[in-house]
């Protein structure tokens, strides 16, 4: 593998008309995603290349290709942040100095992905989502796949063989981003996934953090009171949308396997191999995963690091992974998650949750008809809901279930039905004339918050309701213009434009 060039496939990747300078569209002749390639490669629905090929072939201007040689620390997530100024499109680095892989980034940055790889509008997205979860699928142990073209263990496990950087001048070390944890309850077996931040602190050693305090914290708690000293992991580093979300991001009770969880998403069973140093199944068609073991009484330096919230976090559980071995696809892909405040690592926050607490809240507020986590929360700490016709004191009722559903949040603002919810002005238009502070806000002072939002103490947080609905009725009419008459208007603008 060393001196190898990024791809290690034929035709990977060929000249091609640049755009802008250094970057370039899809050269349908060369790539090795073009249909005689994918067919070659025997890729299956749940393969991340399948879904590249079929979003670049809808969308080719949402996915560049960065030819020009950057470092490996920094220039990546620069380029990233830049590139959210021009609609945020999905980034492939062929040329990372020092990288036997091209590196993957921005699969997350915009909402319309995450709908492409349901399958449905983006204005479907978050019912779809929702509403996904209903129908586990068992996974299907195979014999063999991609993931298992080269693995490296023993004396040959090195994490400098991967390209794992340093994205913000404030980061303890270099980090991968896209970490998904899979991990089993030591008492029942039941597969948990979850992301985590990982510092490589040495040849076999990462510094990670278990900050969430969500379920691989309890399962960790449960095992060090088992007597255990560490538990088995697997990290993926790349895959399918839908495993992804249907693992990594959906968010159901402890006692939920998530590998079938990915079934449901994926609409049929995650196909997954054996461990290979461990006991931890591996999807299949992974990219990238990396076995090892969980530390449980590790006090391991780990951070800061840019974390969502904007900041350079510090805070940390100083927990542990030695890493046993190394898989990885023969071409395979490495792929990284934008850092810190970020579209790619909002959203991945956002997205989720807005599906999870709108199916949670409508189990007994069923006139709740959206939820928006607005970026100007990072994803996490704001939400906005909407609710057709609020009874009386309902909405505080409404806000007080969002809080106890994440921890995390810090204000829930409660609109009509008639305010679209992901759009920041409409929101603020309903507080500046639908809500009086002397007796539309609600105020917990001391509630379990988000161990990462630097304001908390200790770990707590205040939480703020406004109640931004009408509550009188009727309410003044807002101002308005007939539907043909802005039907007409927009033909001409479009003519005009």
């Amino acid at each position: 593998m060393p001196g190898t060039s990024p791809g290690m496939t034929d035709g990977w990747p060929g000249p091609s008309m640049k755009f802008p300078d250094g970057a370039r569209r899809r050269n349908k002749r060369a790539d090795p995603m073009d249909a005689q390639t994918l067919s070659r490669q025997d890729l299956s629905r749940q393969d991340l290349r399948s879904f590249l090929a079929a979003f670049e072939a809808a969308h080719p201007d949402q996915v560049l290709r960065v030819t020009d040689e950057v470092d490996l620390d920094y220039d990546t997530t620069a380029i990233a942040f830049e590139f959210e100024k021009r609609g945020s499109p999905i980034l492939i680095f062929e040329n990372v100095k020092g990288s036997r892989f091209p590196v993957l980034m921005n699969v997350f940055g915009r909402r319309s992905r995450f709908a492409a790889a349901l399958g449905v509008p983006e204005d479907k997205l978050i019912e779809a989502w929702s509403a996904v979860d209903a129908a586990p699928i068992k996974p299907e142990v195979v014999k063999s796949g991609p993931i298992l073209d080269v693995v490296l263990k023993g004396d040959a496990v090195d994490l400098s063989y991967l390209p794992i950087m340093r994205h913000f001048r404030e980061d303890g070390g270099p980090y991968i981003t896209n970490a998904m944890f899979i991990a089993k309850d030591p008492e029942t077996g039941v597969r948990n996934a979850s992301f985590h931040r990982m510092q490589m602190n040495g040849k076999t050693r990462f510094g990670t953090s278990l900050h969430s305090r969500r379920h691989l914290w309890n399962l960790a708690r449960k095992a060090s009171a088992m007597g255990l000293k560490e538990m088995p992991v697997v990290v993926v580093v790349g895959c399918h949308p839908l495993i992804t979300f249907g693992a990594g991001l959906w968010k159901g009770p402890i006692s939920a396997d998530e590998y079938e969880m990915a079934g449901g998403f994926l609409g049929e069973p995650l196909k997954v191999v054996e461990g290979v140093t461990g006991p931890i199944e591996i999807p299949a068609f992974a990219e990238v995963a990396i076995e090892g073991k969980l530390l449980l009484d590790a006090d391991e330096n780990e951070g800061p690091f840019g974390e969502f919230t904007g900041y350079a976090s510090e805070r940390s559980t100083r927990n542990a992974v030695e890493v046993t071995g190394i898989l990885h696809r023969r071409d395979a892909f490495y792929q990284n998650i934008v850092a810190g405040i970020s579209d790619e690592h909002t959203l991945l926050l956002g997205v989720s949750q807005e599906a999870r607490q709108l199916k949670s809240l409508r189990v007994h507020y069923p006139n709740v008809t959206a939820v928006s986590y607005p970026k100007s929360g990072t994803c996490l700490l704001h939400t906005y809901i909407a609710v057709k016709n609020p009874a009386p004191g309902e909405a505080a009722n409404i806000a007080a279930a969002a809080f106890g559903d994440n921890l995390s949040l810090k204000l829930v603002i409660v609109v009509d039905d008639d305010i679209d919810v992901h759009d920041e002005e409409q929101v603020m238009w309903a507080v500046c004339t639908r809500f009086q502070a002397n007796e539309d806000m609600e105020l917990i002072r001391n509630g379990m918050g988000a161990i990462l939002d630097p304001s908390n103490r200790n770990g707590a947080t205040a939480k703020l309701t406004i109640d931004a609905t009408c509550k009188k009725r009727p309410y003044a009419r807002r101002h308005s213009l007939p539907d043909d008459v802005k039907e007409k208007a927009r033909a001409l603008v479009a003519k005009l434009a």
